[in-house]
C-alpha cells in the first residue's frame, strides 16, 4: 500500500500536469477564437464560410470547457494534498 507522501507526490504530479494543460489549452482555444473570427470576416456571405466559423467557434468552447476542467482538477488537487497533511 503506498503511504502519504507517495500519494501525495503523485497528485502533486497531477496537479502540476493539469496547472501546464490548462494554460496551453486555453492558449489554443483562444487562438481559434481569433481564427474563427477573421474566418468569419474574410468569408463573410458565404454559407460554407459561415459554416467553417462555427465549427472552429466549437472546437474554441471546447477548448475552453477543457481548461476549465483542468483548473477544477488543479483545485481539486489541492484540496486532496491540503487533506492528506492533515
Amino acid at each position: 500500500m503506498p503511504s502519504i507522501e507517495e500519494v501525495s507526490r503523485e497528485v502533486a504530479t497531477i496537479r502540476q500536469t493539469s496547472d501546464e494543460l490548462s494554460y496551453g489549452v486555453g492558449a489554443a482555444g483562444s487562438a481559434l477564437a481569433e481564427d474563427a473570427r477573421r474566418i468569419a470576416a474574410i468569408t463573410r456571405g458565404s454559407a460554407t464560410g459561415s459554416d467553417a466559423a462555427a465549427s472552429v467557434n466549437a472546437a474554441s468552447r471546447s477548448l475552453g470547457d477543457a481548461a476549465t476542467s483542468m483548473r477544477a482538477l488543479l483545485r481539486t488537487c489541492d484540496d486532496c494534498i491540503a487533506n492528506l497533511a492533515k
